[in-house]
């Protein structure tokens, strides 16, 4: 009887050790098979990040060499090297898939693994938004080179040329009373710049979102405002070199302003979404002709925003100011130097 016990007893104890050492391992095999996972999906994420950076960086290649600021063989450089970039990204985040592919199947195929193969196609699908941001940007990009050459090759009719010039004699005749008149001082000419105009709030009111928050939504609003802008009003270049202020409502009215109107009613825009850094500028190129833009600094990344070359939103940025200014181009021409620059609060004479 005892030795029938003791031979219970000892087959109770290997069953009871058999069962734990076969959790312990199963828990095991669970946890790494998790890591790898994890480790997957982390370097799948990583990837995806380098591959929209190197996107955003072939758009913006784009647009420089467009706008001619970079020549060709730069522009062919730099595309090759993003292009050959992008397949190696491509081909870890292929490896990464193939892994999880290979790891899954080794698992039990319940609810588990349908949940990785959705979080799968989410990450996948990725690919296909950035193909339609870019296709985007390239039909943007499109759209200005059209702008460019048919502004090149309209030429205006016999009668308006004629017109054109009587009205030009008129405005010369009396440049000196206009310039007069329209002459303002420096608290005056930073007095324009006004964020609290019943036209301005108008305007950000109808694109700014619900809960509006500068650190979340500052550039998506201000694009959407940027791109009205460059749709509905035409900017003219003053070359008569005549004083002429218009207000904000006469600007909107009549679509048309000069490169200081849009520059102050851009300005404004940007102030009263809590930009404190929107300056307007007014430079020097090396043609001798002087030209109006605003500059920001943006979660530091610095902007020049510019609506009379009617460019695409973000084609001048860097992450530093002298690089900014270095590359930017108004008509193929460079800075020479910065006169003066403004907003609301402050005037700075830039050539002292």
């Amino acid at each position: 009887m005892i030795d029938i016990l003791q031979i219970i007893i000892v087959v109770g104890v290997v069953v009871v050790f058999g069962t734990i050492i076969t959790i312990i391992n199963l828990k095991n095999k669970t946890k790494t098979t998790t890591t790898k996972e994890q480790s997957s999906w982390q370097k799948i994420e990583e990837n995806n990040e380098k591959k929209k950076e190197l996107l955003r960086k072939k758009d913006e290649l784009s647009f420089k060499y467009s706008a001619k600021s970079i020549d060709e063989d730069e522009y062919n450089k730099a595309l090759k090297y993003i292009t050959e970039e992008i397949k190696k990204i491509d081909k870890e985040i292929s490896s990464e898939v193939s892994k999880l592919t290979e790891i899954q199947k080794t698992q039990d195929g319940g609810n588990e693994l349908r949940f990785e193969n959705i979080k799968l196609k989410g990450k996948l699908s990725e690919t296909g938004i950035e193909k339609e941001n870019l296709v985007a940007r390239v039909k943007e990009l499109e759209e200005y080179i059209k702008r460019i050459d048919g502004s090149q090759k309209k030429e205006l009719p016999a009668g308006e040329i004629s017109k054109k010039k009587y009205y030009e004699i008129i405005l010369q005749k009396y440049k000196d009373y206009i310039n007069k008149e329209e002459k303002k001082t420096i608290a005056e000419i930073k007095n324009m710049v006004n964020p609290g105009d019943l036209t301005i709030n108008t305007i950000v009111s109808k694109h700014k979102p619900i809960g509006y928050d500068y650190n979340r939504d500052y550039l998506n609003t201000l694009k959407k405002i940027y791109n009205y802008f460059m749709s509905e009003i035409d900017v003219v270049k003053n070359d008569l070199k005549l004083l002429f202020w218009l207000e904000f409502p006469e600007i909107i009215k009549n679509k048309i302003a000069d490169e200081q109107d849009i520059s102050i009613l851009l300005c404004s825009i940007m102030n009263n979404l809590s930009d404190n850094e929107a300056y307007i500028y007014v430079v020097q190129l090396e043609n001798e002709k002087t030209h109006a833009f605003v500059k920001t600094k943006y979660k530091n990344t610095h902007y020049i925003f510019d609506l009379t070359q009617k460019v695409p939103f973000d084609m001048f940025k860097a992450k530093d100011e002298e690089e900014l200014f270095n590359n930017y181009r108004f008509l193929e021409s460079k800075i020479d130097k910065k006169i003066y620059m403004y907003n609301q609060d402050s005037y700075l004479d830039l050539e002292e």
